[in-house]
Order: structure tokens, then C-alpha cells, then sequence
């Protein structure tokens, strides 16, 4: 990659902030990055990471993915998201 993140997603968190999945490099390192974005005040159009947020390496994909299935599994079974299919 050349300096830029490769930005994956972008959800709606609430009325203000967002979060932003990306890829990036740092140091000769891929990561996956999952962060707060906020619109600058000058630029609403123009979103800024904020320090809330994590970066992983990209190995970590395959078991971050595992996890949140299992997470969105649990969720379901909680009755705090509908079934697939429901």
C-alpha cells in the first residue's frame, strides 16, 4: 500500500461519529484497523479517525471473524438480534 488506508467500510454509529474498517501499513506491518471516525469541524464532509479504535495485525482476521460470529451467535440467542431467516 503507499500511505494511504485501503478504507473498507464505513458504519453509522450514531448521529456524529462512525466507525471506519481499513486496511493499512505501518512499519512494513499490515493491519487491520477498526476506529471512531468524526467529520472535521471545518470539512463535514471530510471524516478524521480519532484514538478510539483498534489496529491488528491482518493475521488475526480468520479468529477476530471466528469471535464475532460467536458473538452474533450469542446475540441472537440473547433475543437481541433476530434469527437469520426471521
Amino acid at each position: 500500500m503507499t500511505g494511504k488506508p485501503l478504507i473498507v467500510a464505513t458504519l453509522a454509529k450514531n448521529a456524529r461519529e462512525s466507525v471506519r474498517v481499513a486496511l493499512d501499513e505501518f512499519r512494513g506491518h499490515n493491519l487491520l484497523d477498526v476506529r471512531v471516525v468524526v467529520p472535521l469541524a471545518a470539512h463535514a464532509a471530510t471524516l478524521t479517525p480519532t484514538s478510539k479504535g483498534i489496529s491488528v495485525n491482518v493475521a488475526m482476521l480468520p479468529s477476530l471473524r471466528a469471535a464475532l460470529a460467536v458473538a452474533e451467535a450469542e446475540a441472537v440467542a440473547l433475543g437481541w438480534l433476530p434469527a437469520e431467516g426471521a
